[in-house]
């Protein structure tokens, strides 16, 4: 060591040492400056910064060596041999370039690796130029303080360039190149501590000109590196206007974006910003993940990878972001963080749940929650021992509101009777829609008192007004009950026995609530089952019209037949018109069964002229189609019966929903030359509005009043008053269900202009008349 510390201070010209040492640490910073720009480099540029990171290295050490000889004064002068010299200064630039390529290389230790080929190569340029400075004398060496010199420059290299790779900012580019210094002066001042010389007598320069010769050497490297750090400086300008540009192309981004390296954020968009809840300059610097993010388990191998997590926000929050994370992104070394806000997919994601399990029309449950919640409730009920009711409600005429209002009044009354619903529902239980204007309730109650009050609630919501614009619109509802255990165990038997006394309910029309009892069934089932015949009795031709005799009661002619229709079924033989019809109207059959049975009998006319005038009934569903006319219009074309011949008979009850299209429909049928009869007359409950109204071309006086009009004094009183307003109107008055003689000459002498009966003629096909044709399907 005193060896080494004698050539320092009286073998060296000092300040000749300072420029040396000013000439190393610059060029170790450039040249370790550019290496860390080179590992950040794609595979084609990195190639160039390597060259130049190891010219501007080889360089600043072949420099500092040159320096350093011309420094050290053993007493003699040397002289120095040009093509060893030169030979030197491509050793330590090809050292660098290969020792350097190797550091920034994928293999494991890489860095000290190559560290390590620098140290080597600082070594050999050292002893290489020592051979050329000795050219002129004999060198000899101390061959311990040989190897220690190469020892220190290696362990130093490897220290140099591992520390500057694998640190973060300039702080890391400082350390490895004072490192780096450290280690070439100790290599320069261990050898020349080795070294030995016995010199030739030759003319050499003084130590003016070697002082002279060492600063313009050191010029040179200084302008060498000068020109490589800016060419690194440009580029990092370059670098940093690139970021600028990407910092406002990702500003732009809905997504959250974070710029990562070494598990730090570089750079954060406006919207990951705003996620976190800080400014930029409160997250550059932070970990990531870290604090923002818990630790993650992504895939090994993968250069992008998806996963769910939570971000924490500035006010402690979490957020549910969807974070994608892409590797070597937008340069090697740097991980892209984008996060997608789920707050709205989890929104959407939650509405179509919603909407899944949720009627969309009225908010409640849909058939699919409801049976759910039917389950859940029966297993709570019977572990617990307590009863659940089931009640079950059809809208009566539902289809009428949405022929005769609209289909968006049929809406809003779906709607209104749902709240109504929804209020009326008790503490644990739940209300729901089944579908079309099927609603239900499930109740769970203790007591039979509770039970009776909700459905004395539910039957007073038939008075309850609906508005469809200015009409208010009352809609009653059947409702069947059924009870958890006493009628059924499982959901599903539930279910069906509470449709059963529900459509028992609507049977009855009484308004009240019915309870299922176990005999429904075999009833249900019947009916049920004679609906599906009815559906294939037209095309089988089990359907035909009968035929009613009308005549006039002062000359017993007779002025037309009324259609009638009849259902012959192979098993259970004649089915009462009571028990179809009303099947038909339900099952919408009605519609296709009329339009049949109007052009039947229009055939039939046609074929038969002594049959006069027939008069067809049309159901409440035909008067509410718009196209009833042209239907009409169309029959009378193709079966070519004179429009007088046709009387079409509609019950006051029709009219009355909606007066003014009534009152339209009316006068395009009456205009076609078709007579129109009020039906049923006297049963309803506005029937002198409704003649005041309409202009009918007869009125038929329903068969009730004439039961006891021999032995009710008011019911005399009625029949004369109907009849007087008949004639007061001038129009003719017939009368139905005429069974006895009796009857007959009553009705003649109080001025009856028409009659038809048993009396007169039972139902019978035109064939049984004496008539042609066939009213066959």
């Amino acid at each position: 060591m005193m060896q080494v510390y004698r050539c320092i201070t009286e073998q060296h010209d000092l300040r000749l040492v300072l420029l040396a040492a000013i000439v190393c640490l610059a060029g170790s910073v450039v040249a370790l400056g550019v290496l860390r720009r080179a590992l950040q480099a794609g595979s084609w540029s990195r190639g160039g910064w390597l060259l130049l990171a190891g010219m501007a290295g080889g360089s600043a050490i072949w420099c500092t060596h040159f320096i350093g000889i011309l420094a050290y004064g053993p007493g003699t002068r040397l002289g120095f041999e040009p093509l060893l010299t030169l030979v030197s200064l491509v050793i330590a630039i090809l050292a660098c370039t290969g020792g350097f390529a190797i550091a920034v290389g994928p293999a494991r230790g890489a860095a000290l690796l190559g560290g390590a080929v620098v140290g080597a190569g600082v070594g050999a340029m050292h002893y290489t130029g020592m051979l050329a400075y000795g050219a002129s004398g004999v060198v000899t060496y101390d061959r311990f303080y040989l190897a220690a010199s190469l020892a220190l420059s290696v362990l130093f290299g490897m220290a140099a360039v591992w520390r500057s790779l694998r640190g973060t900012g300039w702080r890391s580019t400082l350390e490895g190149a004072l490192l780096f210094g450290t280690g070439i002066f100790l290599l320069h001042f261990t050898g020349m501590a080795a070294v030995l010389v016995l010199p030739l007598p030759l003319d050499m320069p003084d130590n003016g000109t070697q002082a002279a010769l060492a600063l313009t050497v050191g010029l040179v490297a200084l302008m060498v590196m000068a020109a490589a750090a800016a060419a690194y400086l440009i580029d990092h300008r370059n670098e940093e206007d690139g970021m600028l540009r990407m910092r406002r192309l990702v500003d732009s981004a809905i997504e959250g974006l974070a710029i990562v390296r070494d598990g730090r954020i570089l750079e954060a968009n406006q919207s990951f910003q705003a996620m976190v809840g800080l400014p930029r300059a409160q997250l550059l610097g932070q970990e990531m993940p870290g604090t923002l993010l818990p630790p993650l388990h992504l895939p090994e191998g993968q250069p992008e990878a998806t996963v769910e997590t939570q971000l924490r926000r500035a006010d402690g929050t979490l957020l549910d972001v969807e974070l994608v994370v892409r590797e070597n992104v937008p340069r090697p070394g740097k991980r892209v963080f984008a996060l997608r806000d789920l707050r709205e997919r989890r929104e959407q994601e939650r509405r179509i749940r919603h909407l899944a399990l949720h009627d969309a029309l009225t908010g409640l449950p849909n058939r699919a929650r409801f049976t759910q919640q039917l389950e859940q409730t029966l297993r709570a009920a019977g572990g617990a021992r307590q009863s659940v009711a089931l009640i079950r409600l059809g809208l009566d005429r539902f289809k009428e509101i949405n022929d005769l209002h609209g289909h968006m009044a049929g809406d809003g009354v779906l709607r209104s009777y749902a709240r109504q619903l929804s209020v009326l529902v008790p503490a644990g239980g739940v209300a729901g829609r089944l579908g079309g204007d099927e609603f239900a309730l499930l109740v769970p109650y203790t007591a039979e008192g509770e039970l009776r009050g909700l459905l004395d609630a539910l039957e007073a919501l038939a008075h309850q007004p609906h508005w469809a614009g200015h009409s208010e619109i009352l809609v009653s509802a059947g409702i069947g009950v059924a009870l958890f255990p006493l009628d059924a165990r499982t959901g599903e038997a539930l279910l069906a026995d509470s449709d059963v006394a529900m459509r028992r309910a609507k049977t009855l029309r009484s308004g009240g609530a019915c309870f299922y009892q176990t005999e429904m069934d075999a009833s249900v089932r019947v009916r049920r089952r004679l609906a599906e015949d009815l559906r294939s009795a037209l095309a089988d031709g089990q359907l035909r019209l009968f035929y009613q005799p009308q005549v006039e009661l002062a000359t017993g002619r007779r002025t037309g037949f009324e259609a009638l229709m009849r259902w012959q079924h192979p098993v259970r033989g004649f089915v009462p018109p009571a028990e179809f019809i009303p099947l038909a109207e339900e099952s919408g059959l009605i519609l296709t069964l009329g339009e049949w049975a109007l052009r039947s009998a229009c055939a039939a006319a046609a074929a038969e002229p002594r049959m006069g005038r027939v008069a067809v009934n049309l159901s409440p569903l035909q008067f509410l189609q718009p196209d009833l006319p042209q239907t009409i219009a169309t029959i009378l074309a193709e079966t070519r019966l004179p429009p007088g011949r046709l009387e079409l008979e509609i019950t006051e009850t029709i009219l009355m929903q909606d007066q003014e299209r009534a009152q339209e429909m009316l006068g395009q049928i009456k205009a076609l030359g078709v007579q129109v009869a009020m039906d049923d007359f006297g049963t309803g409950y506005s029937s002198l509005g409704t003649l005041r109204a309409f202009t009918f071309d007869k009125i038929k006086l329903d068969r009730s009043f004439l039961r006891e009009i021999g032995s009710n004094r008011q019911a005399m009183t009625i029949l004369r008053a109907v009849l007087a307003i008949g004639q007061g109107l001038g129009v003719p008055v017939l009368a139905e269900g005429v069974e006895t003689e009796e009857q007959r000459a009553l009705l003649h002498a109080e001025g009856c202009a028409e009659a038809q009966g048993y009396l007169f003629g039972l139902p019978l096909p035109p064939e049984e008349l004496g008539l042609r044709g066939s009213a066959a399907a």
